[in-house]
């Protein structure tokens, strides 16, 4: 039986910063059919939470700082299920930001993760991002090791990518997810400057240990269906 938030906590961190426009991460929110995102400092800390509800009207003009919910909820990795179902209780938040020692995002935790751990049953994550999801039209790319040749097949334009931790003799995990205004100059960069990945991924970026996929998002945020 779980104890810890580490053990059901969803490990698909899909994040946003507080400069992004409001309207496109509403799109990404939606392509990916999700309700929220933390907001990330660039070193990986939380510094809020932005959800669906906060971005709908937002004006063309609007960042995410002026939509998000701060200061952030966050609950250390090492936490117990109760600890974190009272956090949930006391702030009314059905999210809640789970961080590492550093204090660097790793997961995200949810209600339903912590009703699940509470009585015992697994916390299931269902795979985000398949090559064709039905529901929103949105394509991925198939799995590639980040390296600067693969990289060229990612177009100069708005996008989501996912980065996968695939170590010998273990199971592939994805372990980030985030959208970007030019996915081919992002993963560029991170190839070119291993330090600007997640901190707590530098040391599969270094090691090369890192596969991608990645999807293109229209101006409404995802790709007509059948968009190859």
């Amino acid at each position: 039986m779980a104890v810890a938030v580490s053990e059901i906590m969803n490990h698909e961190v899909f994040s946003v910063r507080a400069g992004d426009q409001a309207t496109k991460v509403m799109q990404h929110l939606m392509a990916l059919g999700i309700t929220g995102a933390p907001v990330l400092e660039a070193d990986g800390r939380p510094v809020g939470f932005v959800s669906l509800r906060d971005l709908v009207g937002a004006p063309e003009s609007a960042h995410v700082l002026s939509r998000m919910s701060a200061p952030v909820e966050s609950v250390v990795e090492h936490a117990s299920i109760r600890e974190v179902a009272e956090r949930m209780s006391e702030t009314a938040r059905q999210h809640l930001v789970v961080v590492d020692a550093h204090g660097h995002a790793v997961g995200v935790v949810s209600t339903l993760d912590v009703i699940r751990g509470l009585i015992g049953r697994p916390a299931p994550h269902p795979e985000a991002f398949p090559h064709f999801d039905p529901r929103t039209g949105v394509s991925w790319s198939n799995d590639a090791q980040l390296s600067f040749a693969a990289v060229e097949s990612a177009p100069a334009g708005p996008g989501l990518f996912v980065l996968i931790d695939a170590q010998p003799g273990h199971a592939n995990r994805i372990v980030w997810s985030e959208g970007t205004d030019n996915l081919h100059v992002r993963l560029r960069d991170l190839l070119a400057t291993p330090a600007s990945a997640p901190p707590h991924l530098v040391d599969a970026a270094v090691s090369g240990r890192l596969w991608f996929r990645w999807a293109s998002t229209a101006a409404r945020g995802v790709l007509p269906k059948g968009t190859p």
